[in-house]
């Protein structure tokens, strides 16, 4: 009895730990997939998030340009949004974004407007679309996603986000679309599944599907209110894990869901079932069969024994003895086969930590000798074998071959790493009388599939850099560490010159190549504690440490200079591109990663816009200049409108008849706390930030409007900017302002620079000719200065050619200005088209500019820029002002 009640207790303790064991591989099993899931889907949210977000930044541009025109209606929105120019700038803008399809404008009903892949636009209308009807219906919603769509132009499946374009005092105008190709996010989605059986999806909130990898025909743009990321997204909007069977394939599946953080979209991942937990289920068949097979051995010994016991009590044969011998043979060959298929090592040792079983499978993980395989081995002879091989000795060693504590039930697992890098999964089971079985599973390719998701999300994927995320918290971990030791360090921010043109004439694949050459190269000059990283596109950090009077940051930014600026070979090209870097110094230009970065940011600025392929040291006035100008644009756009504004009138005169015969009306600005401002001061921030276009149609409205009262008819020269230039409407807006001041068109001298034709001639030359349609007088500003004087004088028959001061001050001083003055009247009469200089302030200018034939002077000698009250005489029917 007693035996069979040890044979009873054995039997249990071996089925307990069994089923111990199974259950927390289940569960591993389970929270593994889970965890990698969550993982990639946080990764792939985040990407499909920042990939959308670049395309909406395009779209936030151009609705803000359109809103800057300050249009009100349908036509006037129609007539900004249809112009040739926005289309160019359209497609420039989506170049560099491989996952926008297309960019289109549209009126406020439904018409095509504008569309970056064609010119001439097609006629085509969008009402019927499903974005149009939810925002021209909903005067609140203001950013609709699509259901996707086949594209009308190339047949590819696509979504649109959609935004609103309204007046200011709310009229619908139109739509931004901005066309995302969804087989973008197939192709990456495929490169990027960790196993056959995943499948990543978009959804929409509404449960829509937009993408699914792998691709399956009839599903895309199907609602599924049952499928796993709708179910998900009921209970937590945010995502979470669910097991669920799936509407499309049929099939059970481990998801796990994210939503992206700025859209109504939903970035689900799964995983079959069945696949999943395919490695536990074989696991655990084996392990229930060993644990079976242990247990019929020990019955079998049971057995045995108490068939010697009777044999002790009475005779028996010697046949009946030796069929027990070959049943129990036949007990543990079966034993054995289970043992020695199962997938992690096994071993099971008694209370006197002796051996009891080991499998192949754990004398095959750790090479054990086949001396130390047969039962009744000591645990701490293995445990040296084992130990040998150890490659990591800061991992828990303590849990290897050893019997695991008393209060640990069930024990966790824990990794160790052999010293040929694999890494082994440990797991110890108590039993009863104790013993203990232990498990060692080979996880290297897990960990490494993990390892690989980790890098990912904190590397950029193209240049294997460190992105913006881990450079940020490295930066701030180096300045803490550099707060106590005082060391000096520099952070320096990076931008390549002419990349865009690379991409340009020979394609991305190219760009990307290069740019991987760009951060081999930061690599190899970097020191230890410094760091690179890619903040996005061609823009790259380092964070300089170790400095010295060796080792400055002006000379670590000579040394990527010189290393990023040598010759790249793509092939049998060679590519010659250039960088800038602006340098902030830690802790003279700040103690934070964000005040550092933008202080190198600004120095950068500095950097490309003095000089590009060097290098500048942020200063604090870059951020005084740089919130100085911010407030002053501030200012500048409120000042539009009101009487801080001003014309000043400066004459110009007949040298022969020594006549006024015009003035050139020019812009002041007095500000209410900074006085008087500079036009050099304030002009190129109008440009910059756009506002020469309505203040520019303000000087012209106000200068034609006051020309229009003079009782003689003195001509009237106004100065045209590049971007005045550049709208399509300048010629249709002079003809209103004629027609509303009453000025006759021939007494309208409208001003143009050289520099208006260094880049688009062939389109000034257009527009020129159609303002000379008008009847209006054009007139070359600034001649001489410019790059393309001769063949544009050739082209066009400008009205008028006028001197730069530059060359009028040199008269008298140099020769070489005398000459160039003096060539200039020669080529103006040559070519029949009058010269006027200005900038004149001396008897002798004038004299040697009558003496060449001038034709009309302008400048302080025979009057200033002033209001036109101070030059009545001048514009009075019966005074005539005479040049001495």
């Amino acid at each position: 009895m007693a035996l069979i009640a040890s044979f009873v207790m054995i039997s249990s303790a071996i089925t307990l730990g069994a089923i111990l064991l199974i259950t927390d591989m289940h569960r591993q099993a389970i929270q593994d997939v889970d965890r990698g899931l969550v993982g990639l889907s946080k990764v792939l949210a985040d990407q499909a998030d920042r990939a959308l977000q670049a395309m909406e930044m395009v779209q936030e541009v151009i609705i803000n340009d359109i809103n800057e025109t300050n249009v009100s209606t349908p036509a006037g929105y129609a007539a900004v949004a249809s112009r040739q120019d926005l289309h160019l700038a359209l497609k420039a803008r989506i170049a560099a974004l491989p996952q926008v399809n297309a960019v289109t404008i549209i009126d406020h009903a439904g018409k095509l407007l504008n569309f970056s892949r064609y010119w001439p636009i097609p006629d085509v209308n969008l009402a019927d679309r499903d974005y149009f009807q939810a925002l021209a219906s909903d005067s609140t919603l203001q950013r609709f996603v699509s259901r996707p769509v086949q594209n009308r132009g190339d047949g590819a499946w696509t979504i649109y986000i959609a935004r609103k374009v309204t007046a200011a005092d709310g009229t619908f105008l139109g739509l931004v679309l901005g066309a995302v190709e969804l087989g973008y996010f197939e192709r990456l989605y495929q490169q990027i599944t960790p196993t056959d059986d995943a499948v990543v999806s978009v959804f929409r909130n509404d449960g829509m599907l937009l993408v699914r990898h792998p691709h399956r025909e009839g599903v895309v743009g199907k609602i599924l209110p049952t499928s796993g990321a709708a179910l998900i997204a009921a209970k937590d909007p945010a995502g979470g894990v669910l097991r669920n069977v799936s509407p499309i394939d049929g099939q059970e599946r481990l998801i796990a869901t994210r939503a992206l953080a700025r859209y109504p979209l939903i970035l689900s991942i799964s995983r079959t079932t069945q696949a999943s937990l395919a490695p536990f289920r074989q696991q655990a068949f084996a392990i229930g069969m060993a644990a079976a097979s242990l247990v019929a051995c020990i019955g079998g010994l049971c057995l045995l024994f108490m068939r010697q016991a009777r044999t002790e009590r009475r005779v028996v044969s010697a046949e009946e003895r030796a069929r027990g011998e070959r049943d129990l043979r036949t007990q543990y060959e079966r034993f054995g086969v289970a043992l020695d298929n199962m997938v992690q090592g096994l071993c099971l040792f008694d209370g006197d930590r002796k051996l009891v079983v080991m499998n192949d499978r754990f004398a095959e993980l750790y090479a054990i000798p086949r001396h130390l395989q047969r039962p009744g081995t000591s645990s701490e002879d293995l445990r040296r074998v084992v130990l040998a091989q150890r490659g990591d000795a800061a991992n828990n060693w303590d849990m290897v071959i050893t019997p695991p504590t008393s209060d640990a039930v069930p024990q966790a697992a824990t990794i160790v790493r052999l010293a040929n890098d694999r890494d082994i999964s440990v797991l110890r089971v108590s039993v009863p009388g104790g013993g203990w079985i232990c498990t060692h599973e080979d996880v290297t390719e897990r960990r490494r599939s993990e390892e690989r998701l980790r890098f990912l999300a904190r590397h950029d994927v193209l240049t294997r850099l460190p992105n913006r995320v881990q450079f940020e918290e490295v930066v701030a971990r180096e300045l803490e560490i550099c707060a106590k030791s005082r060391e000096d360090v520099a952070l320096l921010c990076i931008d390549l010159d002419g990349f865009k043109q690379v991409n340009d004439l020979f394609g991305h694949p190219t760009g990307d190549r290069l740019l991987t050459e760009v951060a081999a190269r930061l690599r190899g000059i970097l020191g230890k504690r410094c760091i690179a990283a890619r903040l996005g596109g061609d823009e790259f950090a380092v964070l300089a440490t170790e400095l010295n009077a060796s080792k400055t940051p002006a000379i670590a930014a000579q040394s990527i200079i010189d290393a990023l600026c040598a010759p790249y070979l793509d092939g049998e090209r060679r590519i010659d591109i250039g960088c800038s870097v602006g340098i902030a110094a830690y802790p003279r230009d700040g103690d934070t990663y964000e005040q550092l970065l933008s202080a190198s940011d600004m120095a950068l600025v500095r950097s490309k816009k003095e000089s590009k392929g060097s290098y500048c040291f942020f200063e604090a006035t870059m951020d005084a200049a740089a919130r100085d100008r911010h407030v002053l644009a501030l200012d500048l756009r409120a000042a539009i409108g009101t009487a801080q504004f001003e014309l000043h009138y400066q004459p110009q005169f007949d040298v022969a008849s020594n006549h006024a015969c015009g003035f050139e009306a020019l812009l002041r600005w007095t500000h209410p706390t900074r006085g008087s401002i500079s036009p050099a001061q304030f002009i190129p921030l109008a440009e910059e930030t756009g506002l020469i276009l309505p203040l520019g149609e303000w000087v012209l409205r106000e200068a034609c409007r006051e020309a229009a009262t003079w009782a003689r008819p003195l001509d009237v020269a106004v100065n045209l900017s590049i971007a005045q230039f550049r709208q399509s409407d300048l010629c249709e807006m002079i003809r209103e302002v004629l027609e509303e001041t009453g000025l006759s068109a021939d007494r309208l001298e409208l001003e143009v620079t050289e520099s208006l034709f260094i880049n688009s001639s062939a389109k000034s030359e257009r527009m020129l000719f159609d303002l000379k349609g008008l009847g209006v007088r054009i007139s070359m500003d600034d001649f001489g200065t410019g790059y393309s004087s001769l063949a544009t004088l050739q082209t066009f028959p400008f009205d008028k050619i006028k001197i730069d001061r530059s060359f009028v001050a040199q008269i008298g001083v140099t020769t070489k200005g005398a000459t160039i003055v003096r060539t200039i009247i020669n080529l103006g009469e040559s070519l029949g088209v009058p010269v006027i200089a200005e900038g004149i302030e001396t008897e002798e200018q004038l004299t040697f500019l009558r003496q060449h034939r001038c034709k009309e002077i302008q400048g302080y000698l025979r009057g200033k820029p002033l209001p036109i009250s101070a030059y009545r005489s001048l514009i009075a029917p019966v005074e005539d002002l005479r040049v001495a």
